[in-house]
């Protein structure tokens, strides 16, 4: 029998340790408290606020994980456990399998969106000030998709932020055109004109309605101050106020949902079936957003839409699976996929399976490959950089840190960086020639205060000759796939022949196939098609539905 009292007990969690207290009362689980934790803001938010109340429900530590904030779960029933250990829990005491009872349920409403990431929750709200009935779907356990990982930047122009130096939708539109003819493809003229020419509208949005205090700076591959960021709160100044807005007008969310099908009567959709974990529905409604995220979050379909990522890592949501081709078969629907993917460098410290809001600052150290050579101008855009990683020949990458380097410290107490005391144990960690190495450092040097002609850098630090270093390896990482749905500037679904399908709209992650080529052109342009034609999506559709 276990005590009666208040016990606490901490297990790691995403980030840190989760330490949590349990209240013992009359041989139950009385309550059950996160008191301590550093988790992700909104990832985690699902996980703290009900595991504790599922394991007073079932008075069981083994209750399901919330999907898509496992770690998370798991760290608080551990800690859970460990507590009741010192209230005296055997090991067999509350810890019967949590019980599921599956619940059939009938909805009616007027638009169904697919998704809660940003282009969904955008949808959503503006279907239903619209005066639509809403309902969303989510294929994980808590909200967010992509967008709760992303650093939480916006790219545009003419804002209330940067109109007085950058107020050209022209000039942003030939940007992105330019940047896809530079890597041989073409982007479709009327919808990347759309995302210029409501850019600005989309920041502003975002500050007036809720308040986002963001700041406008030259970020990337434009010289020009377009990318907006809250420097205070980060992606959590966007995402937060949208889903309590989302509260707010009590649309409902219907979580670890699978998109079974979209159903039709004489070509016009009527409904969706979804199964859950918990719950199946049957759900009808007249129009359909779909903004489901990409396909990069599974290696299988990754590999078969953008063959040249094979063998990257993931930070995507593992839902991310590329579900909506087949569920828009029946509607012989358009598809474009260019091999594309927005790549970055992530440490080995990152756990991506899971996703993390923290991209690797390697600064601008020397970086080379398991041969021992340099592969890209170091510091330039991130997914510049990924693409000179996978072109580069090389297996592995690594960021080779001397006492010369302003990030030399950080580099020392960063968790997965290891020491060398010579420049013969660099060599030997990474597996290159050292000759080839030294020779490679011995060049690099040499451009010291010069412009370096191998990779346009003007801002070489040499590399001291004598260490210690501090070496840390990047794992080329995919954070979302180009390609999906094609789609019109009214964000509908366009088929085959490039008519659209009524009542069918897509935003987002899933429809950029006609807005990207193989690389990401500008950090913040992915949140920015997600509001714009999230937006789009969500009035078009309540027009539709009152037809």
């Amino acid at each position: 029998m276990v005590k009666n009292g208040t016990y606490q007990a901490a297990a790691q969690g995403h980030n840190d340790e989760i330490t949590v207290a349990v209240t013992v009362d009359d041989n139950k689980i009385a309550k059950v408290e996160v008191t301590k934790h550093a988790e992700t803001p909104l990832i985690s938010a699902k996980a703290l606020a009900e595991i504790p109340a599922k394991i007073v429900a079932d008075q069981s530590t083994a209750v399901d994980a919330i999907s898509g904030a496992t770690f998370t779960s798991n760290g608080i029933l551990h800690a859970a456990r460990k507590a009741l250990t010192k209230a005296g829990a055997g090991t067999d005491e509350f810890n019967e399998k949590e019980k599921i009872t599956k619940h059939q349920h009938q909805v009616k409403t007027d638009v169904v969106v697919f998704g809660t990431g940003l282009a969904g929750l955008d949808a959503a709200i503006t279907a239903k000030e619209n005066g639509a009935d809403v309902v969303l779907l989510e294929k994980a356990g808590r909200f967010g998709g992509n967008s709760v990982v992303s650093g939480g930047f916006m790219y545009a122009t003419g804002s209330e932020f940067n109109k007085d130096k950058d107020n050209d939708p022209a000039d942003l539109t030939k940007f992105y055109e330019n940047f896809a003819k530079s890597e041989g493809g073409s982007v479709d003229h009327e919808l990347v004109k759309t995302i210029a020419e409501n850019s600005a509208s989309a920041v502003n949005y975002y500050a007036d309605k809720y308040g986002v205090k963001f700041t406008a700076m030259p970020l990337g591959l434009s010289p020009h101050p377009r990318t907006h960021i809250d420097f205070q709160k980060g992606p959590v100044a966007i995402l937060e106020p949208v889903f309590n807005r989302v509260k707010e007008l009590k649309i409902p969310i219907f979580y670890n949902q699978t998109h079974e099908e979209i159903k039709t009567e004489n070509g016009n959709i009527v409904g969706v079936t979804t199964k859950g974990k918990y719950d199946d529905y049957e759900i009808s409604c007249k129009a359909i957003v779909l903004a489901v995220g990409g396909f990069d979050g599974s290696a299988k379909t990754r590999d078969k839409y953008a063959p040249s990522a094979k063998g990257a890592r993931s930070m995507s949501s593992p839902y991310n699976n590329g579900d909506y081709v087949d569920l828009t078969k029946k509607f012989n629907a358009g598809l474009e996929f260019k091999d594309g993917v927005m790549g970055i460098m992530t440490a080995n410290y990152l756990d991506v399976t899971v996703g993390a809001n923290t991209l690797i600052l390697l600064n601008t150290p020397i970086a080379v490959n398991n041969l021992g050579k340099r592969f890209t101008k170091e510091g330039q855009h991130y997914s510049i950089m990924y693409n000179d990683a996978k072109n580069s020949g090389g297996a592995r990458f690594f960021w080779i840190f001397d006492k010369n380097q302003p990030q030399y410290k950080t580099a020392s107490h960063t968790d997965g960086s290891i020491k060398c005391d010579s420049l013969s144990d660099v060599a030997k960690l990474i597996g290159a020639d050292e000759q080839t190495l030294l020779a490679t450092i011995e060049r690099y040097n040499s451009f010291a205060g010069k412009k370096d002609p191998d990779f346009g850098r003007d801002d070489i630090i040499a590399v001291s000759p004598e260490g210690p270093y501090y070496v840390i390896e990047g794992y080329p990482t995919t954070v979302a796939g180009f390609g999906g749905l094609t789609i019109n500037p009214e964000a509908q679904v366009l088929n085959t022949d490039g008519q659209p399908i009524a009542g069918l709209y897509a935003a987002g992650e899933d429809a950029t196939g006609q807005i990207f080529v193989h690389t990401y052109p500008s950090t913040g342009t992915m949140l920015t098609t997600c509001t714009v034609f999230g937006r789009i999506a969500g009035k078009n559709a309540a027009e539709f539905s009152k037809k």
